[in-house]
């Protein structure tokens, strides 16, 4: 007997929007395609004649803020969804009205108590912002003014039955369409869903900010609201008020000294985050700065971040110096560094080299000049032509680096960028020569070397393999000795490299050694041996590439 399903009449009410937009196609031969009526088909056939890239923007935002969140976050992947539609979705605003059935002082009394409630000497009734999960009020307390960011009752419970709904549907459309299986969604939903439930938990966001201030608590040109701790829940972020006035109200009537102060703050502050810190503010548009009177940046909604590994910092670094500098190479090599999967070749390179080289002509135009839009399109025609997908830490920063320098540049359109940035990718670069960064090398030149003891057991794993029929290997006499001299070959020169990188390290720290006259003498013997022995491995290298490669017998 089988069972039958109850749907809820928001999942009925998704499934009919999806039908009056004309996805039919995707549910017609699925479990759900009972609750499609014939009425709605016919009712909306003028709808069904718009493109689809703008049938699917007008669907989502017809079914509300878990929709336009999700559609705001794909309008960011040009590498995964065609280009029509990332132009389409960049339309998405999310406008929310004021809840009036909110009530904020109920909220307070059930997260902080009566007792604690009563300390609040004003409750603002408008609220200073507005979102699809929660509202900001000013507040005072004991005198002090005060900002509390409270969460919506209904919130968590609403975000989640449209994820739930949404990967029901998503199983659906990723069976009956193999265009979209190709996208991954479900993998990009999954990481869709981490951000939004973040967002609902304010203890997340509390812990971001508290972070971000340690950071730049004794900084000259960034800060962030004080948390208070002891009026902070899941439901409830309490904070001290910002100090100073929105970017954009401040730029009004700024000067041009201060515009450029601010600008070069703004891109410091930020390359900061990414490249000392590896964790930024991941939505730095301008409402969410405040300039204070010594012209500080200070940085408010901390929902969303970003965390980069200090591998990911150096690619990133390198990246932005070469595209900054114009040079075509080292972005395409950047680009490989970055990339989960790209259809970069040897026959498509030369041609991939003039579109970046056409789009490097942009940034000799004045900022005010350039054509934005086609600046967007033509770096989103080079993602999608060559199948360039992105991790998605690199998307999250690049929207946010957008934000950033388009905000600075439009400030102060005379600002040098690779000026400015520079320092900071030479800092992070150069570090390796710092004490510090000689004590990392050598601990990973360490560890390398440790797990090189486990190679000869590796090898015997492979063979107990091929012995016992798991592997197939077809390999003649006359071929396996080639292979065992390159194998013996490239053994030998990674001892060599591994003796030369420790002789550096070494011979570096004696050579900084204060007061050990004796100790820096030997410095210089370390050096000059490893300069021989690196100067003998250049040659065999450069030997090998040279040398003429026996032909096969066929």
């Amino acid at each position: 007997m089988q069972t039958k399903t109850t749907y809820s009449n928001r999942y009925i009410e998704i499934v009919q929007v999806m039908v009056k937009y004309g996805f039919q196609s995707w549910l017609v031969n699925s479990s759900i395609s009972h609750l499609i009526p014939n009425k709605i088909l016919d009712k909306h056939l003028e709808v069904s004649r718009e493109p689809i890239e703008v049938r699917f923007r007008l669907a989502i935002e017809e079914l509300g803020p878990t929709f336009i969140k999700l559609g705001q976050m794909l309008s960011n992947r040009a590498d995964l969804i065609p280009i029509e539609y990332v132009k389409e979705l960049k339309k998405l605003q999310d406008e929310v009205k004021q809840d009036d059935s909110f009530k904020v002082e109920e909220v307070i009394k059930e997260e902080l108590g009566e007792e604690e409630f009563a300390t609040f000497n004003k409750i603002n009734d408008k609220p200073l912002g507005i979102a699809s999960i929660g509202q900001t009020y000013a507040v005072e307390r004991n005198g002090k003014p005060l900002v509390l960011k409270v969460r919506k009752p209904s919130a968590s419970a609403t975000v989640n039955e449209d994820l739930r709904i949404i990967r029901s549907i998503l199983r659906i459309v990723v069976r009956s369409s193999r265009n979209i299986a190709k996208m991954d969604p479900l993998r990009l939903f999954d990481e869709f869903e981490i951000t939004l439930k973040n967002e609902l938990n304010y203890s997340i966001e509390k812990r971001n900010q508290e972070q971000f201030y340690s950071y730049f608590k004794n900084s000259k040109t960034t800060t962030a609201p004080t948390v208070i701790k002891e009026l902070c829940t899941d439901k409830i972020l309490c904070m001290e008020f910002a100090d100073g006035t929105k970017m954009n109200d401040f730029i009004e009537k700024a000067t041009e000294q201060q515009k450029e102060v601010i600008s070069k703050n703004l891109v410091k502050s930020f390359f900061q985050q990414i490249i000392e810190y590896g964790f930024y503010h991941a939505d730095p548009h301008p409402g969410n700065v405040f300039i204070t009177k010594d012209l500080k940046l200070c940085f408010i909604d901390f929902g969303i971040v970003g965390h980069l590994l200090k591998e990911d910092t150096t690619v990133i670094g390198e990246f932005l110096e070469a595209f900054l500098s114009k040079n075509t190479d080292r972005v395409i090599h950047s680009i490989k560094r970055i990339a989960l999967t790209h259809e970069i070749t040897k026959e498509n390179r030369k041609n991939l080299q003039y579109q970046l080289h056409d789009l490097f002509q942009f940034l000799d135009q004045d900022v005010s000049t350039i054509p934005w839009a086609d600046f967007s399109e033509k770096v989103m025609t080079i993602m999608f032509g060559y199948n360039i997908k992105l991790p998605n830490y690199f998307v999250t920063l690049a929207k946010a680096l957008a934000l950033v320098l388009g905000t600075a540049l439009e400030i102060n359109p005379k600002m040098n960028l690779l000026k400015e940035i520079k320092p900071f990718i030479l800092k992070y670069q150069m570090h390796f020569l710092t004490s510090k960064g000689q004590r990392e090398l050598l601990l990973d030149l360490v560890y390398g070397i440790r797990d090189f003891k486990n190679f000869p057991a590796d090898i015997k794993e492979i063979i107990a393999l091929i012995k016992r029929g798991k592997i197939d290997v077809m390999i003649t006499l006359e071929e396996a000795q080639p292979i065992l001299d390159s194998f013996r070959n490239g053994i030998n020169k990674l001892t060599i490299g591994i003796i030369i990188g420790c002789l550096l390290i070494a011979s570096s720290s004696m050579a900084v050694a204060e007061n050990a006259t004796f100790i820096n003498k030997f410095a210089i013997g370390g050096y000059v041996i490893a300069g021989i022995l690196g100067l003998a491995l250049t040659i065999d290298v450069f030997k090998d590439l040279f040398r003429d490669k026996p032909k096969r017998n066929r």
